[in-house]
């Protein structure tokens, strides 16, 4: 009687215990989030966080995917084979008048720069004015551009526009003399810097940064806890990034963000801050400048391109 009993027992104990345990929801695959990132500095933090394991700690698959262009990253993101992507709110706002629905979750910390070659003989902003001045047309660089100009009571009329897309041909142009100045972002700003280009101005200087950390709202829709468990990891990369030396992490920096390997010496990254909204004025001020262009049909507000749940 007493061998039945512990037998009955056993069973019941084995019964509670199973009945106890958590249910995996077989019918939700676990999802892995695709963020597209390009070779610059804004994406550190993200670099970190998976280097460091920070997104396995929150309990979220998140796969890096690097890209040479812009054009290349933005088709992926249409295409559905990213989830984010670091950018900036004039893409963002361009996205949404082609109809993709794509939200700014965060602002992020990079740094441009206008800087005169080091034969031009431009040593302040205001001499630019006549001058060939290497950009991007129709993006954040010559959003930014204006905006320097306009620091400067100039206009983009004072001075001559060079469309020069690709970054490391318009380096190559300020350092070979062909143009007389060029707005370029970190790293390569500072590679200039060092190689005797002078800089003129920059948005750390003028508090007027229009980067972005954005996401798709099908993502936001589908993986609402896995998109914050990702910026939880992006603090916990910034929070790295301020107590370690950059002389700790700068080789696989330089290696994951395929820089050029000269850029060591002249590395000078943002002091990154935790996940932020975006200013409420700068995205504002973004969608004006675009009106003004005529690169845009349509007039959003900040509610139309901010979600302001994720930081909550």
């Amino acid at each position: 009687m007493k061998k039945v009993l512990v037998g009955f027992l056993i069973v019941i104990s084995i019964l509670i215990f199973v009945g106890c345990s958590p249910e995996k929801d077989v019918s939700v695959p676990e999802k892995t989030i695709k963020i597209g990132v390009m070779p610059d500095v804004e994406s550190i933090p993200f670099i970190i966080a998976e280097k460091n394991g920070y997104f396995a700690q929150e309990g979220v698959k998140v796969k890096i995917e690097h890209f040479k262009s812009a054009q290349d990253r933005d088709s992926a993101l249409q295409s559905g084979e990213l989830d984010g992507v670091i950018t900036d709110i004039v893409a963002v706002v361009f996205a949404n008048e082609g109809g993709f629905d794509l939200k700014i979750i965060a602002k992020n910390d990079g740094n441009i720069e206008l800087l005169a070659g080091k034969e031009a003989g431009i040593k302040s902003l205001g001499e630019v004015k006549g001058k060939d001045i290497g950009l991007s047309t129709n993006t954040i660089m010559e959003y930014t551009l204006d905006k320097m100009l306009e620091s400067a009571q100039l206009t983009p009329a004072d001075i001559n526009k060079a469309a020069v897309p690709q970054l490391p041909t318009r380096l190559e142009m300020l350092q070979g003399g062909k143009i007389d100045g060029a707005i370029l972002p970190e790293p390569l700003a500072g590679l200039a810097a060092e190689n005797g280009a002078t800089v003129l101005n920059s948005t750390d200087g003028m508090d007027n940064k229009a980067g972005a950390i954005a996401f798709t709202g099908k993502s936001l829709k589908e993986n609402p806890a896995a998109v914050k468990a990702i910026f939880r990891a992006y603090n916990d990369g910034v929070a790295y990034l301020a107590r370690e030396p950059v002389s700790d992490y700068a080789d696989f920096i330089i290696e994951a963000q395929g820089f050029p390997p000269n850029i060591k010496g002249s590395l000078q990254l943002p002091q990154y801050s935790r996940a932020e909204l975006p200013d409420e004025k700068i995205v504002s001020d973004v969608v004006q400048w675009m009106q003004a262009k005529k690169l845009i049909k349509g007039s959003y507000d900040y509610k139309d391109l901010v979600d302001q749940t994720v930081l909550r």
